[in-house]
């Protein structure tokens, strides 16, 4: 038996780099794999490639901005496999780097803290009554290295990873006594398509 068999995982930003990555490490041990993503043709050709590998998956498009959106990818996940056990919130994005903390705007702060922050709330907000209903579960939040010290250009970012593990921490002790594990990742430079946008 494949370590993860009979158990669903919901990944956002499941399309590309580290979620992607996950999608596949977790389609490989068994898991019913459910990719969230805005990106269609992208997630849809992933869900098609583990399908036809005789694996279990699910493309639901999601702006995990949007509060109908994780709804709707929750209730698809429920209503499509039973269950929901293990949640990587994992879509994020970098903004604009470079960007002095005297020159960042309301618009460049919404761009990154909408997906950053709200999207990781939201997330959990509606994952973990679903995991509650099937007797606990586990839920990682993606921070970043950023979450844990400073980069110059990058104060934004750099501040949603940094709340990304207070709401982990925050969450994990709310929840731990009904059988929910809550922690963060923070990973340093992968070589992904937002690290080389970074780089540019």
């Amino acid at each position: 038996m494949k370590s993860f068999e009979n158990k669903t995982v919901l990944i956002t930003g499941g399309n590309s780099g580290i979620g992607k990555a996950t999608v596949l490490a977790f389609a490989k041990e068994g898991a019913n794999v459910v990719i969230a993503g805005r990106r269609v043709a992208e997630g849809e050709k992933l869900a098609k490639e583990i399908t036809s590998g005789g694996g279990s998956a699910l493309f639901v498009r999601t702006d995990v901005a949007r509060e109908d959106d994780i709804v709707a990818l929750v209730e698809k996940t429920v209503g499509t496999f039973g269950a929901l056990h293990i949640a990587f919130n994992n879509a994020g994005t970098e903004g604009q780097f470079g960007l002095l903390t005297t020159e960042q705007t309301v618009e460049h702060y919404h761009q990154v803290c909408d997906i950053n922050i709200r999207g990781v709330l939201l997330s959990m907000k509606h994952e973990i009554p679903a995991m509650l209903r099937s007797g606990g579960g586990a839920i990682v939040n993606n921070s970043s290295v950023g979450g844990h010290i400073g980069f110059p250009g990058s104060s934004v970012y750099v501040a949603s990873k940094f709340a990304v593990i207070g709401l982990t921490k925050t969450a994990a002790l709310e929840f731990a006594r009904q059988g929910i594990r809550v922690n963060s990742v923070s990973p340093g430079p992968v070589q992904t398509e937002m690290l080389d946008r970074g780089l540019r």
